[in-house]
């Protein structure tokens, strides 16, 4: 053992001093600096490249296949072309027929999928739990043969994806940075297998978010608002923002929140009429039921809100309800606690950590949040990055660290949460957010501290 690391007491009084002063520089390391002394080397700007080079193209391959065998007819791993686009096309193609009553009739509307798509199973059904306003969004999708129409879609979707992309990493990071973060956000599976080629709207809502945090960057809090509200078609996505808006003081956001909120409002009217919009807020009511009860319609291992991880780990009674109930409060009063003590203490930086941790929480303390709504990583990630780019050390390697974690735990969490009933990602969701909070805590201190050092400067 080199004498660096170790120290041997010949004090025949001391207890276990052989022991002791030999783990000493050991507890001294940093977390990243023990994981680098057991793995070696943390992956580089070259290693991160060839994964996700690597993963780009298995998902590329795989969403050839789909494509291969939906326009034969077939499904794929079980799965027809398209995932829940049907339910989509079917919408757009309801308000194209000027039915649209018959988006929220669950009969009416399973019947017109299993019209569209013959190869679902009989049993298989989605239902439509949008608002009007989506429906009119597929409308123009709706007039091509579904077929081609998930096509379009797909690249629609990328198109959208990537812009935010780089509008997010054009703003927020540095350029030597910028190829291997959008090859890394592009490649990661809560994009390329869930949202793209599920047909999922998570885009729409990367998009606001990403539109947001450009205007924050600017000091543009009214049009940050406006551009958030445009994710309001998932209320659940803005609930938790909004709330820390309150708390926080951020009155202009929370009023162009508020103006864009209205705005989807009067849309979703003008698409179906009063009525539509009524039957989308009871559907919303009966999607609450199944959050919250013992219904077995929500495949809870694809969910990674704190409700679903405790009731794939511990079961579905109300012990283990009032557990997850218990464990979301407490984590939302640590979020609004970080918010309202940052009314007092509102420095730039603080705010990029705070938000940071508010999209990775809203996430985890929502009452169901669906894996492929995780691509929100993305931007909550680039938010800290920025503020950790002329870092020390200590807290660049952290940074690497979670950003190795963040990548790789969407791999291995469908697997774990199927096979060992334990979702990772919540975990990594929870351990993430707590780190932000701890850099905002940091950063606001820093800032309180440096007057006080340059009054006694002076003084002296």
């Amino acid at each position: 053992m080199r004498a660096s690391n170790a120290c041997i007491s010949t004090d025949p009084g001391s207890y276990f001093p052989p022991v002791i002063l030999t783990i000493e520089p050991y507890m001294e390391r940093s977390i990243p600096e023990k994981i680098q002394r057991v793995i070696g080397p943390l992956p580089g700007h070259r290693e991160a490249r060839a994964f996700s080079t690597f993963a780009l193209i298995g998902g590329l391959v795989a969403c050839g296949l789909s494509l291969y065998y939906g326009f034969r007819g077939e499904t794929f791993m079980g799965r027809p072309m398209g995932s829940d686009f049907v339910q989509f096309y079917a919408a757009g193609k309801l308000l194209n027929q000027h039915q649209p009553a018959l988006i929220y009739d669950i009969p009416a509307f399973s019947k017109l999928q299993h019209q569209v798509v013959p190869e679902m199973s009989p049993t298989q059904m989605l239902v439509f739990g949008y608002p009007p306003v989506v429906s009119a969004l597929f409308r123009p999708f709706a007039l091509l043969p579904y077929r081609w129409a998930y096509c379009v879609w797909l690249v629609f979707s990328l198109a959208i994806y990537t812009s935010g992309l780089w509008l997010l990493f054009r703003s927020l990071s540095r350029a030597s940075y910028r190829r291997t973060a959008f090859l890394l956000a592009l490649s990661a599976p809560m994009y390329t297998l869930e949202t793209w080629m599920g047909a999922q709207l998570s885009v729409i809502g990367f998009f606001a978010v990403v539109l947001f945090l450009c205007c924050f960057e600017r000091r543009w809090p009214l049009l940050a608002g406006l551009a958030l509200g445009l994710a309001t078609y998932k209320p659940s996505l803005v609930a938790i923002p909004a709330a820390v808006m309150l708390l926080g003081g951020c009155w202009r956001m929370l009023a162009g929140l508020s103006v864009s909120s209205a705005l989807m409002i009067l849309a979703s009217i003008a698409a179906s009429g009063v009525n539509g919009l009524w039957l989308w807020i009871l559907r919303l009511r009966v999607f609450g039921v199944y959050a919250t009860t013992n219904e077995a319609i929500l495949r809870r291992t694809k969910y990674v809100d704190l409700n679903s991880f405790f009731t794939v780990l511990l079961g579905a009674g109300s012990l283990e309800r009032a557990i997850a109930t218990v464990a979301t409060s407490v984590a939302f009063l640590i979020l609004g606690w970080n918010w309202w003590r940052s009314r007092h203490q509102a420095t730039h930086e603080a705010q990029r950590y705070l938000w940071a941790a508010t999209l990775t929480w809203t996430m985890m303390i929502n009452i169901y949040v669906p894996v492929y709504d995780t691509i929100l990583l993305v931007p909550a990630a680039a938010l800290v990055a920025c503020s950790l780019a002329n870092a020390d050390q200590r807290q660049q390697a952290g940074l690497q660290v979670w950003l190795i974690i963040l990548w790789l735990a969407p791999w291995l969490t469908q697997s774990w949460a199927d096979y060992l009933r334990l979702q990772i990602l919540t975990v990594v969701l929870a351990g993430f957010g707590y780190w932000a909070l701890k850099l905002a805590r940091a950063a606001a201190a820093s800032e309180v501290a440096a007057p006080r050092e340059d009054a006694l400067r002076d003084a002296a």
